[in-house]
C-alpha cells in the first residue's frame, strides 16, 4: 500500500514517548521528558495500555497540533523573523546523554526572540485552554508548564550545543489569541540540568536493571495529580485507581448539609432565572440614566454639579482613575521563578456557575 504525505506525516508525529532502539539505546521523546518515568519505561518495555485516550482527548490533542502552524503564521504576520520546520520532512533533533539515553524531537521553528538579542532561538509552540494559557502568561511557563521549558531546552542544545534564549509561543484555543514569553539563556541552562538530572535517574535505572519490562522505576507523581490521572497506564500502576480518579471530590460539607429534592433545586432554579431577569432590567435602566446625565454635565462644560434627587442632593461628576498594566513577557524574563513566586502568587476561590 502507498503511504501519502498526511500518512507519513502522522507518523512522524505519532512517535512513542520511550522506546528502545536496536543497540539498546533508551530514546525519549522531548516532548515526554515532563512525563513520569515509570510510565515511560512501561512505554518503553511494551506494556499493555490500560487507559487509552478518549475520543475527545484525542481530538483535542490533534487539534492542538494542527493549530501550531496558525500561531507560526501569525508571528510572521506580526513581524516575527522566524523559520518554521517543514512538517512534511522535519528535520529530527536528537541529543545523547550519556551511552545508553538519548533525547530526540522536531523543533516548531526557530528565530530572533526581540526582547534580548540578534542570536537565532529555538521557538517552541503550545496550545492552552483559557485557564491554563491565563496562568502561564500570568506565571510564567517555568511555574505553570516547566515540562515546555525543559523540552524546548533539549531542542536549544541538540541545536545549537549551547544555551540560548527560548520563545514559548502559546495560543488561547478559547479566545484564539496568542502571545510569547522569553526564557533567558541562562534559565534555559538550568532548566536543562534539571531535566538531565531527572531523566538520569532512569538512565540509570536501565544501566542497572536492563530493559526489564517488571522491575520499575520509582513514580513520580500521586494519585492525586492530573499527569497520573491521565497516564495510558494507570491501572496497570495502580491497580483500581483509575475509577477513584474519575470521581467528583465531595465537597466538604455536603454530608452535613439538609437534602434537597429536584423539585426544590429547580424551584431555586426558577428563583435564579427570575432573579437575573430583574437584575438585568436594573442595569439597562442603570446604565440608560448614567447616559442622560453624562450628556447633561457635557452640556454645562462642568466635571462636577449639583443635581436634586428624590431624597437629597447629589453630586454628578466624572471620576478619573488610573490603571497600571504589567508587562508580564518582561517581568517573567527579567526574574527567575522563585523572586516570581514571592510576586505574584496563586489564590483559589470556589463558586457555583449556573450557565
Amino acid at each position: 500500500m502507498t503511504m501519502t504525505i498526511d500518512d507519513i506525516r502522522d507518523a512522524i508525529y505519532s512517535r512513542p514517548n520511550a522506546r528502545f532502539d536496536g543497540d539498546g539505546t533508551l530514546e525519549i521523546r522531548a516532548s515526554a521528558v515532563g512525563n513520569c518515568r515509570r510510565g515511560l519505561w512501561y512505554e518503553a518495555t511494551g506494556h499493555q495500555v490500560t487507559n487509552p485516550r478518549s475520543d475527545d482527548s484525542l481530538t483535542m490533542l490533534e487539534a492542538g497540533n494542527a493549530l501550531e502552524p496558525v500561531v507560526l503564521r501569525a508571528m510572521q504576520r506580526a513581524g516575527w523573523d522566524i523559520t518554521p520546520t517543514d512538517r512534511d520532512n522535519p528535520r529530527m533533533v536528537s541529543l545523547r546523554l550519556g551511552p545508553a539515553l538519548l533525547v530526540s524531537g522536531h523543533v516548531d521553528a526557530a528565530g530572533v526572540a526581540p526582547i534580548f538579542g540578534n542570536e537565532p532561538s529555538i521557538v517552541e509552540v503550545k496550545t492552552r485552554g483559557p485557564e491554563a494559557f491565563k496562568k502561564w502568561r500570568t506565571l510564567g511557563a517555568e511555574r505553570s508548564h516547566p515540562e515546555s521549558v525543559w523540552q524546548a531546552a533539549f531542542y536549544t542544545y541538540g541545536t545549537f550545543d549551547e544555551a540560548r534564549d527560548v520563545v514559548i509561543a502559546t495560543l488561547d484555543t478559547g479566545g484564539r489569541t496568542w502571545d510569547y514569553e522569553v526564557i533567558p539563556a541562562q534559565r534555559v541552562e538550568r532548566a536543562f540540568e534539571q531535566a538531565c538530572a531527572r531523566l538520569g535517574e532512569l538512565s540509570a535505572h536501565h544501566v542497572i536493571n536492563g530493559p526489564d519490562p517488571e522491575v520499575l522505576p520509582e513514580r513520580d507523581f500521586t494519585a492525586d495529580d492530573w499527569q497520573c490521572k491521565r497516564c495510558p497506564f494507570l491501572n496497570a500502576c495502580l491497580p483500581g485507581m483509575a475509577a477513584v480518579a474519575g470521581e467528583p471530590e465531595e465537597e466538604p460539607d455536603a454530608k452535613s448539609a439538609e437534602p434537597v429534592s429536584d423539585e426544590e433545586a429547580r424551584a431555586a432554579l426558577l428563583e435564579y432565572e427570575q432573579a437575573q431577569e430583574m437584575l438585568k432590567a436594573i442595569e439597562e435602566d442603570k446604565q440608560w440614566a448614567l447616559g442622560q446625565l453624562r450628556v447633561w454635565l457635557k452640556q454645562r462644560g462642568e466635571d462636577k454639579a449639583k443635581l436634586e434627587g428624590g431624597k437629597k442632593t447629589r453630586t454628578v461628576g466624572m471620576v478619573k482613575s488610573t490603571r497600571y498594566n504589567v508587562d508580564h513577557k518582561r517581568l517573567n524574563a527579567l526574574l527567575d521563578p522563585e523572586t516570581r513566586a514571592g510576586i505574584v502568587t496563586e489564590n483559589v476561590s470556589e463558586y457555583l456557575r449556573v450557565s
